[in-house]
């Protein structure tokens, strides 16, 4: 028997979502809640399998407790139920820790074949999630694609900008010329499509080459 708590703010909608469940007879509701604090309160009694969670609810984001439910229960699972669907809320719960994310407009079939999904080992997600996460990591890769067209010169010069020395003090421990320092860096703002060196640097820093 798979044991789920919810956490859901409107009532009706957990109602139906608790009577789904308990119609599987593979699985129980051993909880549900419409605020963060009765969930936290209540969290080393519980030992669910799986956590259905809303992301926004009345006294606060539920993204900011998922690492200490992970903490908590290492091998419980968390599916984010949502109506929200911005990059922001998105991709703060993923990063947190939920294991699947479907939106609130989805069929109650839908959602309840994620639990089943969920349970055999996969990560559920809403088609217009998937793609959110899809394009954000081919943007990475193209990113990661850009940094590694740099040559060995052009990523030395940049790691040193980015500790914070200047041309003429990069120029001195390379023994090159100044001139030769801002002939790299114009090569390193056209290989990577930016217009400053703020943007390089920051560019460089977030995906983890210094």
């Amino acid at each position: 028997m798979k044991k789920i708590v919810i956490l859901e703010d409107d009532t009706s909608f957990r109602e139906v979502i608790v009577s789904e469940i308990d119609k599987n007879p593979e699985m129980e509701c051993i909880g549900s809640f419409s605020k963060i604090k009765d969930l936290t309160k209540n969290l080393p009694e519980l030992f669910p399998d799986l956590f259905w969670l809303d992301i926004s609810l009345p006294d606060g984001l539920i993204t900011n407790h998922i690492v200490k439910i992970k903490q908590l229960y290492p091998n419980s699972l968390c599916l984010i139920c949502s109506m929200h669907d911005d990059d922001e809320k998105v991709f703060a719960a993923i990063k947190s820790g939920a294991d699947g994310y479907i939106l609130k407009n989805s069929s109650l079939e839908t959602m309840m074949t994620a639990l089943d999904e969920l349970f055999a080992g996969g990560s559920p997600m809403s088609p217009f999630i998937a793609r959110k996460v899809i394009n954000y990591m081919q943007d990475d890769v193209t990113e990661k694609a850009m940094l590694l067209n740099l040559t060995k010169r052009e990523q030395e010069i940049l790691s040193n900008l980015a500790l914070g020395f200047q041309y003429k003090e990069v120029a001195e421990q390379l023994s090159v010329s100044l001139e030769t320092i801002k002939k790299h860096v114009q090569n390193i703002y056209k290989k990577l499509h930016v217009q400053n060196r703020t943007e390089a640097i920051n560019k460089f820093n977030k995906l983890n080459l210094l």
